[in-house]
């Protein structure tokens, strides 16, 4: 189906309630992871493969027994043991597919406590279907987990109950599984909470990480994982098709109280993929609220590069703080809060903006390209201290665009202390609005290298656009203020290379700002 940042899974009833409630499509005309294991690790060697046919091994006395048939595995698994991946039906060289040995070697494990299972350095395990991680198992190691087939629409992994973390694990899609229809390939889908997903290495899975809707999962951490080329199915720059806009994601919270943290995601070089991180509201189906429904969540400290259409993106979701990242490559934003969202802070981001103008992905949605969107009802964001650069060649609207659709107008946004640099590229105007808005704060701001105005702010009420640092490349001018109501204050900016300092509705204050 086409756009929609909501889980394919979602029927196509919601899928058109969801279109016709805004979802995230733009307007066509207007643009839009407790180690509870007792005692230390287990060192695994390469006599694992010689001694140990089930390599099950306690962590402490006694030893438990070890036998050679997957099905008598249960009794001699106790709790409190690390149990190696291997024996029956588990071939660790990659030769033969280990699917069925896998399940059944989970399946054996202890009901209770916490359970521990190692994926054993220089191994390869071939896998052609979902493995499903239950509630309280610990799934880590230094092997690789490979899938060559069975999961182009569904996941590899699959976290179906509560207390789980899987850590330091390698896993693959070397044939790039997935379907542009239907439902979505995962690397690791969340279908719990209280959960970790934290060091591992994630290549080539259409959606790297990703907490389902459904019974809105909470208390999740996804910190320090390598997501590596996420595969989009867009159909590219020069597409006038709608695909691409619902698969494509690097890491994705549907639920809420998550960190994402210190992760580094890319897109495949030449896909048309979606969303590096992204959190959304999607309530359909939920058993269960999370304790702060719809909220809760920070993205710190990543790295997403690439050509996703967004580098981050908050929809719908409250109380998000998207901080201390470092984006570049998105074709349509490099981070954006959107829709419903409110009380959002975006502070202290580097983004480095590299969309070409020849570079259309997703135009059928008309959106306003820019390192920074605020778009839709967004409610009291306070975006601040970012550093967004236009690099060269690269085309943006502006910095940052704030933009108003249908009846969802932003309101009471702040917007200070941000520094742009336009570095030999093209940008329209340093801040602007699009739309109607209201109660748009414009302080404090280092904007250089536009070539129409520096602040531009149309159909909003009571703004305030004060001591701003406007240098413009033969720009018209510094401030323009139009059809604009309520009360409205442009003083102590200092404009450069520009024509004028400001333009402004009779009644506006405007006084104190320095053209020299």
């Amino acid at each position: 189906m086409p756009g929609a940042d909501g889980d394919q899974g979602k029927s196509s009833a919601h899928a058109r309630e969801h279109e016709a409630s805004g979802g995230h499509r733009p307007h066509r005309r207007a643009w839009v992871a407790p180690v509870a294991a007792a005692g230390g690790a287990l060192l695994v060697g390469g006599a694992i493969w010689l001694f140990a046919p089930l390599a099950v091994a306690a962590q402490s006395e006694p030893a438990p027994t070890v036998t050679s048939l997957v099905p008598l595995i249960t009794s001699t698994v106790p709790a409190g043991t690390s149990a190696v991946l291997a024996g029956p039906g588990i071939d660790p060289t990659g030769a033969t597919v280990s699917t069925d040995g896998v399940r059944a070697f989970i399946a054996s494990l202890p009901a209770e406590g916490v359970r521990t299972v190692e994926v054993p350095s220089g191994s390869v395990i071939r896998l052609d279907g979902t493995i499903e991680i239950p509630g309280n198992t610990i799934l880590r190691g230094g092997g690789e987990l490979r899938w060559t087939e069975g999961i182009s629409e569904s996941a590899a992994l699959s976290v179906v109950g509560d207390n789980v973390e899987i850590s330091g694990v390698t896993m693959t899609n070397p044939n790039e599984l997935g379907s542009a229809e239907g439902d979505r390939n995962y690397g690791i889908e969340i279908k719990a909470s209280d959960v970790r997903v934290i060091g591992n290495h994630i290549e080539r899975f259409q959606n790297g990480i990703a907490v389902r809707y459904g019974g809105e999962f909470h208390d999740i951490v996804i910190s320090g994982n390598r997501v590596k080329d996420v595969i989009g199915v867009g159909a590219g720059p020069d597409s006038r098709e709608n695909r691409g806009e619902d698969r494509g994601d690097g890491i994705v919270v549907w639920g809420a109280q998550a960190t994402v943290t210190g992760n580094i995601v890319n897109a495949k070089p030449g896909t048309d993929a979606r969303v590096g991180i992204h959190t959304e509201s999607i309530t359909l189906g939920n058993t269960e609220d999370a304790p702060h429904t719809a909220s809760m969540v920070a993205i710190t400290g990543n790295v997403v590069y690439g050509q996703f259409r967004r580098s981050i993106v908050s929809e719908n979701v409250a109380h998000t703080t998207i901080t201390g990242n470092t984006v570049a490559d998105a074709t349509w934003w490099g981070i954006a809060v959107i829709l419903r969202s409110h009380d959002s802070v975006v502070a202290d981001n580097t983004i480095l903006y590299t969309r070409t103008a020849a570079d259309g992905q997703g135009q059928n949605y008309d959106p306003r390209r820019a390192p920074i969107m605020i778009y839709g009802g967004v409610e009291r964001a306070q975006i601040s201290g970012n550093s967004l650069v236009v690099k060269p060649g690269a085309e943006a609207r502006a910095f940052i665009v704030i933009q108003g659709e249908g009846d969802q107008a932003p309101a009471d946004i702040t917007v200070d202390g941000n520094t742009g640099f336009n570095d030999e590229g093209t940008v329209t105007d340093g801040i602007a609005t699009v739309g109607t808005t209201s109660g748009v704060r414009v302080t404090d701001n280092r904007l250089e290298g536009f070539s129409s105005a520096g602040v531009s702010l149309s159909r909003t009420s009571d703004y305030l656009v004060d001591r701003n640092e406007l240098s413009g490349a033969g720009a018209a001018v510094g401030v323009r203020i139009e059809d604009s109501s309520g009360w409205g204050r442009v003083t102590g900016n200092i404009t450069t290379g520009v024509g004028s300092a400001v333009e402004a509705p009779d009644g506006a204050d405007v006084s104190g700002n320095l053209a020299p």
